[in-house]
């Protein structure tokens, strides 16, 4: 850190995790000048409130007119938020007009322990040894007086002026063993109780362990897991008591044993299958990857769109480019569009790069999150694999972003700050130097649109790698099917059923994609029509018919689902629709006998639930995968041979721009997990509307047909990308409140002169009107000029509102 004359006064400008348009001044005390420089953390007080905010930038301006308080401690020896990252933060609360405390706070990992909170004692050696200099002295006389104490507790006692003279005596001290220090109990070893399945078979462990449910799925969930488990991780997953795994260890069905903890990050878990030697690339993909590699040699900042169908090796080609920028001496983060899809990379990226390999999300625990990081921030992991927030990783020389399934919208964060991490990739990699890399079966049509203008050189894959081809596509109308026998089931078509029939005697497995979790959408009474709406948000509940209950899957709440109609007491309740449960009974129905599972976020939020369900599909214990959108993209199962898309009309009727274009990349993504192996693919494609572009694009395998039908619909009604859009929404407990605020919002905007260019769309209520008990009402401002849209939101849109106001910039859901 650089040190600063005495007696100079700084101040600093402190950026709180609270949407406040600017950050705050502070005075700096004497005793912290030295640390006080831009990307340390530091406890401030704000009005009564003792708060931790990032120091963004020093100065020697004092503010006039205002009495300044002075900063309490630095909490950080060195910046946890590097220079280019915060120059990356200013971008993100510049571009998408959200208040920087909120953006460095979401840049770092929660709970991040501060330097100065480590713990120092005297030991024995050190009370009795003689001080050697007037620092030590200080220093020991305020240990044996106060005892145990921080770090910065030891230097408000001792009277040092600064951390760096603080540190030097402290490790003069730990040298010659006088003191002791708490500085790496949390990488220290922790013993933990673990237990396995004893010797014997499945069915001797279910038949002692009797009528217990919970012993039963504690021995399912082991037998499924093939391995140990802690037994925190498994009364979490099957959600019962010690007791019942205590009761399971004494009937000698599990064996207990002491190990110690791993922050083993779920690396364990089966994705790509191990590989037999180095693959020789094709043509097309040493084209994609020697380009790469020549910009990388030149050191400058350059973009790609890494296009190739499903299964054409494009993650071979990045993972060989990481490797390449590793080579060189440089930095690597991979990102893909959710953490679910983190497992399916992580074990093969370990082959690769090993104890080089950090992985960053925000569902590990904080120990290993913490761990990680600072793995990152030493430069002891040079390759990060992780969602969005990865992004932010602390690496140094970064020499490549690869954005895997950029098209995602999971990319889009829907809370602020709300960026999009595709974007700021390009951001990124262009202020480092470095390659940014989109990859994509079937690319945004921004990123088309970029392409095209040479924003983004395009590297094509146009095989399938190894035997696999693409799947052949089947067509079923439903309107020929007949009527349903339920009110909004999910049919099974004579084709669909065929073609199962035919994968499961072939000894294939089977993807079935149903985008809708729980047994139904709707609990319905027949007799007086209550259908158990959520008060907050004035939508009817999901009915989960495992757990029994009904579940707002917007909020959250819940509440117990009833026998019999509360309101008029009638037996008349019946589910509406069907979710992946519900798809699960009528298939166990139609194909009794055949082992079947649901994976969608009720399945991968349970702790090993996803690992576990991945390892035994992997393993081929399980023939027939029901899921989610989860179940569509980034998975390798070669023997899978047929994918079902039971209703494909699932996201042609949202009242949203890009639906038509969620729907063509769900259709293709969910194909592409078919046909893999040796044995060629199918994919039934189930729908109402069999002659929708959409629909036939992604049969055909036609990605360019789909792309310039859409592109002609986009540009005919002025919609990105031909346009940029940001969207404001009101959010009020007063159904009145909230539109009046959003009608004069309007008002001034159409007022204002810059914004003639500007295209108004509202204002209106929302899609979902009313979500978490408010009012929600919103404005859609579109303009070919993203500068003169930026000006006119900013002199228009208040400094401090007074009431909830979202701003998004470049929106990805308008619900």
């Amino acid at each position: 850190m650089p040190l600063r004359p005495a007696g100079v006064v700084i101040f600093a400008e402190v950026a709180l995790p609270l949407p406040l348009p600017d950050p705050l001044t502070y005075a700096v005390p004497p005793s912290w000048v030295s640390q006080a420089v831009p990307g340390v953390r530091t406890r401030v007080t704000m009005g009564r409130r003792r708060m931790t905010g990032v120091i963004v930038e020093v100065h020697q301006r004092r503010p006039e007119g205002m009495t300044i308080r002075p900063i309490e401690e630095i909490l950080d020896r060195e910046p946890v938020l590097t220079a280019d990252l915060l120059a990356l933060a200013r971008f993100v609360a510049g571009y998408y007009m959200a208040p920087l405390g909120e953006v460095v706070r979401s840049m770092l990992p929660s709970d991040l322990p501060p330097w100065g909170d480590r713990k120092i004692w005297l030991t024995d050696a050190g009370a009795m040894a003689l001080p050697r200099t007037p620092e030590e002295t200080a220093v020991v006389e305020a240990l044996r007086e106060g005892g145990r104490m921080s770090v910065a507790e030891l230097q408000a006692r001792s009277g040092l002026d600064s951390l760096n003279n603080l540190d030097d005596v402290l490790a003069r001290l730990a040298e010659g063993g006088r003191i002791g220090s708490e500085a790496h109990r949390s990488r220290s070893a922790r013993y933990v109780n673990a237990v396995e399945l004893a010797p014997g078979g499945l069915a001797t462990h279910l038949a002692v362990a009797g009528r217990s449910a919970a012993g039963r799925q504690v021995i399912e969930y082991l037998a499924a897991m093939g391995r140990p488990a802690t037994v925190a991780e498994v009364t979490a997953a099957v959600e019962c008591t010690s007791a019942v795994v205590r009761r399971l260890v004494g009937k000698g069905v599990l064996r207990q044993f002491t190990q110690v903890e791993r922050l083993s990050l779920d690396r364990h878990i089966l994705g790509l299958p191990e590989k037999d030697g180095k693959i020789v690339l094709r043509d097309d993909q040493a084209h994609a990857l020697g380009r790469i590699v020549e910009i990388l040699d030149r050191r400058e900042p350059a973009a790609f769109l890494l296009q190739g169908m499903t299964g054409s090796g494009k993650t071979e080609v990045y993972l060989r480019a990481a490797q390449e920028a590793l080579a060189r001496g440089r930095s690597a983060i991979l990102l893909v569009p959710e953490i679910a899809l983190v497992p399916a990379l992580a074990r093969t990226a370990e082959r690769w790069f090993g104890g080089e390999l950090a992985i960053l999300h925000s569902g590990l625990g904080t120990g290993e999150r913490h761990q990680e990081w600072e793995r990152v921030r030493r430069g002891e992991a040079r390759v990060v694999l992780g969602p969005r927030s990865a992004l932010f990783a602390p690496v140094a020389d970064l020499g490549l972003v690869v954005v895997d399934e950029e098209q995602d919208s999971s990319y889009k964060q829907e809370i602020d700050p709300r960026y999009n991490a595709r974007d700021l990739a390009l951001v990124r990699g262009r202020d480092a130097g470095a390659v940014t890399l989109l990859v994509s079966a079937t690319p945004s049509l921004e990123s088309r649109f970029n392409a095209e203008r040479g924003k983004l050189e395009v590297l094509s894959l146009t095989q399938r790698a190894g035997p696999g081809t693409l799947p052949e596509g089947i067509l079923v109308d439903l309107k020929e099917e007949g009527v349903s026998r339920r009110p909004g089931e999910v049919h099974f078509s004579e084709r669909l059923k065929l073609e199962i029939h035919k994968a499961i005697a072939e000894g294939d497995q089977v993807i079935l994609l149903r985008n809708r979790r729980g047994y139904a959408p709707m609990l319905l009474c027949r007799a007086c029509g209550e259908d158990f709406r959520c008060p907050d948000c004035g939508l009817p509940r999901t009915y989960h018919r495992r757990d029994r209950r009904l579940v707002c899957h917007y909020c959250g709440s819940m509440i117990g689902a009833p026998s019999r109609c509360p309101v008029c007491s009638e037996e008349a309740l019946e589910a509406i629709g069907a979710g992946t449960e519900r798809v699960e009974e009528d298939f166990k129905e139609l194909f009794p006998g055949v082992t079947v599972d649901v994976l969608d976020r009720d399945t991968a939020r349970r702790p090993g639930g996803l690992a576990a369900l991945l390892e035994r599909f992997g393993r081929g214990e399980i023939q027939v995968l029901i899921g989610t959108q989860m179940v569509s993209k980034g998975h390798h199962f070669p023997n899978v041979a047929l994918t079902a898309v039971l209703a494909a009309d699932a996201y042609l009727g949202f009242p949203d721009f890009r639906a038509v274009e969620r729907t063509y990349n769900l259709l293709t993504q969910v194909a592409g997990r078919a046909g893999r192996g040796e044995r060629p693919g199918r994919v039934v494609i189930q729908t109402y509307h069999p002659d929708h572009y959409a629909i036939q694009a992604a049969l055909r395998q036609d990605d360019e047909g789909f792309a310039r039908e859409e592109m002609r619909f986009r540009r005919v009604f002025h919609y990105p990308p031909y346009s940029r859009m940001v969207q404001l929404l009101v959010r009020d407990k007063s159904r009145e409140r909230a539109q009046s605020l959003i009608t004069g919002l309007a008002d001034d905007l159409a007022a204002h002169p810059l914004g003639r260019g500007v295209r108004l769309s509202g204002p209106a209520p929302a899609p979902l009107e009313r979500l978490r008990g408010q009012w929600r009402f919103q404005l859609l401002a579109r303009s070919a000029n993203f500068r003169d849209l930026h000006r006119l939101l900013e002199v228009v849109l208040p400094k401090n509102p007074g009431y909830d106001l979202v701003i998004d910039v470049d929106p990805q859901q308008l619900l």
